[in-house]
C-alpha cells in the first residue's frame, strides 16, 4: 500500500508540474538594438588593442565598420592590428579600403608603404610614400621614405 502511494504521489506530482510548466508563461527575449556608435566601437577597439587584447579590438572595429562602411578610421585600425598581428596582406587590405573611402589618409599610405617595403616591392613602396608625402609632411613619412630610397639604390 505505501509503494503504491508513493506512485501515485510521483505521479501526481509530474502532472501538477506539466500542468504548472505550461500555465506559466515563458519570458521573451528581447534584443536590444546596439547602444554604441560606430564611434564608440572604434575607440573600445583603441582601449582593447593598447591592452593588447587584439581579437576584442578587431571585433569591436568590425563593428564599427558594420555600422558606419563609408568611415576610414576603422579600416586603418584593422589595418594596423593586423600589421600587429604580421598578416601584412590583410594589413594592406584594409589600408587600401581606408585610402579609397579617404583618398587624405596619408597615416594609411605611409603604413601601406612600409608594408610594401618590408615585403621587398620597392617600387610600390615608393608610390605610396610620395602619396603620402604628398598629402602631408611628417617627419615619419620622410624616414620611410629615406628607408624606401636606400633599398632602391642599393638594388640598382
Amino acid at each position: 500500500m505505501e509503494k503504491s502511494r508513493k506512485g501515485l504521489f510521483s505521479c501526481l506530482s509530474i502532472i501538477l508540474f506539466s500542468i504548472l510548466l505550461h500555465s506559466c508563461s515563458v519570458p521573451k527575449i528581447v534584443v536590444l538594438e546596439d547602444p554604441l556608435s560606430a564611434e564608440e566601437h572604434n575607440d573600445l577597439g583603441v582601449v582593447y588593442e593598447k591592452k593588447g587584447m587584439l581579437s576584442l579590438a578587431e571585433r569591436e572595429y568590425e563593428k564599427a565598420v558594420n555600422k558606419k562602411p563609408n568611415w576610414d578610421v576603422p579600416y586603418f585600425n584593422l589595418g594596423n592590428l593586423y600589421y600587429k598581428k604580421g598578416d601584412y596582406q590583410k594589413a594592406i587590405q584594409f589600408y587600401k579600403k581606408a585610402v579609397k573611402i579617404n583618398p587624405d589618409n596619408s597615416d594609411a599610405l605611409n603604413n601601406m608603404a612600409y608594408l610594401y617595403y618590408l615585403l621587398g616591392d620597392y617600387q610600390k613602396a615608393y608610390y605610396y610614400i610620395k602619396k603620402a608625402i604628398s598629402k602631408k609632411m611628417k617627419r615619419e613619412y620622410i624616414q620611410t621614405m629615406k628607408e624606401i630610397e636606400e633599398k632602391i639604390y642599393e638594388s640598382d
